[in-house]
């Protein structure tokens, strides 16, 4: 009798939710609302929209003993802001030279070695998913709400670039949406226009109004961007579902 009552309970929390699909074996759909940074926040650190997309999962997932389809839709923008690829190679002999740094000769050969004065549009990328966290009688179905800070990174590098030799470095708080949120910083090294650099890459991920938000910053160690990166997690908005 207590097991037919838990069902029913169950049923009826399932039901109130609009997930009845769970119920019947019907595909069920759920779309986070959308994540983005405040203009303000854009405008003070430089930062442009560069896209905005939908990513749309499929899995299977064991409800209460039965193999259910689920359909989860994120939300994806991005924001980037342009550098020079020679400033981000950057050369440390270079600047603690004061001879070779005004040596117009070394100058030029180490730009060329470094990439030139490219200027790459996407030199340092802001990058925010929402993803609905797709909870029913308080269960969550949607595991972005626990992937570690390593599998985040994996799974936006479509966004950022990939990230190689990682290694966290420090971690620290910022205040978005209304609560201090834990921020761990990484180095690591990627690609950029077929250059190794090294980068530093900041995380941070926490559910609000329903829905999973991760932001991820990516940008060359010669660019001292920390400042504008916690202005533009501190600039997140989010409605919620």
């Amino acid at each position: 009798m207590r097991r037919v009552i838990l069902t029913a309970v169950v049923a009826v929390l399932v039901v109130s939710s609009g997930c009845v699909g769970l119920i019947t074996g019907e595909t069920v759909e759920f779309e986070a609302s959308e994540g983005t940074v405040s203009d303000s926040a854009l405008d003070s650190t430089g930062y442009e929209m560069n896209n905005s997309s939908e990513r749309t999962i499929t899995r299977d997932v064991s409800f209460f003993g039965q193999e259910r389809t689920i359909r989860i839709v994120n939300r994806v923008n991005r924001y980037t802001s342009s550098g020079s690829l020679a400033d981000a190679s950057g050369n440390e002999t270079l600047a603690n030279n004061e001879t070779l740094a005004n040596n117009e000769t070394v100058q030029d050969a180490l730009a060329e070695e470094s990439g030139g004065d490219t200027e790459v549009a996407d030199m340092k990328r802001f990058v925010v998913v929402s993803s609905p966290g797709a909870s029913v009688a308080g269960r969550t179905l949607n595991p972005a709400a626990s992937w570690s800070n390593e599998r985040i990174l994996e799974q936006v590098a479509e966004q950022t670039g990939t990230l190689d030799d990682l290694e966290q470095q420090d971690t620290r708080t910022v205040e978005s949406l209304g609560e201090e949120r834990n921020v761990t910083q990484f180095t690591a090294t990627t690609q950029i226009e077929g250059r190794e650099v090294e980068v530093q890459a900041h995380v941070v991920s926490f559910e609000h109004d329903g829905d999973v938000i991760i932001a991820v910053a990516v940008h060359p160690e010669q660019f001292d961007e920390s400042d504008n990166v916690d202005e533009l997690i501190g600039g997140l908005e989010h409605s919620g579902n």
